[in-house]
């Protein structure tokens, strides 16, 4: 008999809400502030959504379509919990974007039999996280979405290390549910303070220092606790967590060699898997995903990519993230010269129209090749 290859999952796919139709209105929002920057812009236009006809159930038909027409047999589609106060109050009115977990569960997972995963997000600074976590493993959540710096998380705090804790054994028979948790730095969906903007980093340097110091002082990073958030981390991995550090810690813009230029966490990222493979029988584990990596600029650091532990790397897509079709060959850029040229479609410039899920599938395997990333998935997120 043959050998049967585990399922293809992309573990990092983001679903928004505009919250204006009151079908919607209890799933979430995004801010007026939101809607008019230019990243939520590219975003429609690589869905292939005029900003004018933008809508709840456009958005929701276009995550569909997206999802049901790929190749891949499923998707782990991201919730994102509001901020939350010090002091424990939810505010989603301090929230840029924040998408509800039942938004997920009733009008995506329904649609799509099979196919759609939940990527559940709880504010660790909720006085309910453990019975919510609990009702989203009941519902059959698959992982925790956490965007410190948009969810204005201090990595530092106490009630991390607590919620991580919780996370080691939130599963049935005391099996850990993994958290995806941004690192680096954060331009698709924008914090309301822009002194949590830096709560999203492992690192700190001089350089850090300097680019902070540059700024309009009203837009200032907070300096981060590093130390205090490194502790918090590997308390929940000395206590069985599994955490995923999303896009390597990647910088976006700055090319290897110049990753001076801009915030970089690949190398906190890089020292955290090695542990993990060195300690191999510790429960607790780093893993790190490629998601947003198919760029121009990212793909200078795919070499570095490679010599991360294989069985750690996970395969993402990030989408709606700009994807780019970095293989494509003569004839292809032939095609969308001429649509350009003869039809004036400009976006064939930047914006494959293959279907965004196959398109950083199939980049991701011309980079890497039959690496271990396009099925660690499956086996983690069972």
């Amino acid at each position: 008999m043959g050998s049967t290859l585990p399922p293809r999952i992309d573990m990092h796919v983001h679903v928004a809400v505009l919250g204006d139709d009151p079908a919607f209105a209890d799933y979430g929002a995004i801010s007026p502030w939101m809607r008019q920057q230019l990243s939520f812009r590219i975003m429609l236009l690589y869905g292939h959504i005029d900003h004018d006809q933008v809508s709840d159930s456009v958005l929701r038909a276009t995550v569909l379509k997206t999802v049901l027409e790929s190749s891949l047999d499923q998707v782990v589609c991201l919730a994102l919990d509001p901020v939350y106060s010090d002091d424990g109050i939810r505010r989603p009115e301090r929230s840029n974007l924040w998408v509800d977990n039942s938004y997920i569960t009733k009008e995506l997972i329904p649609r799509a039999p099979g196919r759609i995963l939940l990527g559940a997000s709880v504010h660790p600074y909720d006085p309910a996280f453990p019975d919510r976590v609990a009702a989203c493993v009941a519902d059959g959540a698959v992982l925790l979405k956490w965007l410190p710096s948009a969810q204005q998380i201090n990595l530092a705090d106490p009630r991390v290390a607590d919620a991580l804790t919780f996370l080691a054994t939130a599963k049935p028979g005391g099996q850990p549910l993994p958290l995806l948790l941004h690192v680096g730095a954060e331009y698709a969906i924008m914090t309301t303070d822009p002194r949590t903007s830096s709560w999203d980093f492992l690192t700190w340097g001089t350089l850090d220092r300097l680019r902070n110091r540059l700024r309009h002082r009203d837009a200032r990073w907070a300096t981060p606790d590093i130390v205090g958030a490194h502790a918090n981390l590997r308390t929940g991995l000395a206590a069985g967590a599994q955490i995923i550090l999303a896009h390597c810690g990647l910088p976006y813009f700055a090319p290897r060699g110049l990753g001076f230029l801009e915030h970089d966490d690949f190398p906190a990222v890089e020292a955290l898997l090695a542990e993990t493979h060195a300690n191999p029988e510790r429960r607790g584990r780093c893993y790190a995903d490629v998601s947003a990596c198919v760029s121009p600029f990212r793909k200078s650091w795919f070499s570095k990519i490679r010599k991360l532990p294989e069985a750690l790397l996970l395969a993402g897509s990030d989408f709606p993230v700009p994807v780019f079709e970095l293989s494509a060959g003569l004839k292809e850029n032939l095609r969308d010269l001429e649509a350009m040229v003869m039809r004036g479609e400009l976006d064939r410039l930047v914006v494959p129209q293959d279907n965004l899920l196959d398109v950083n599938w199939r980049e991701l395997r011309h980079a890497f090749g039959d690496h271990a990333m396009f099925y660690n998935a499956a086996a983690l997120l069972r």
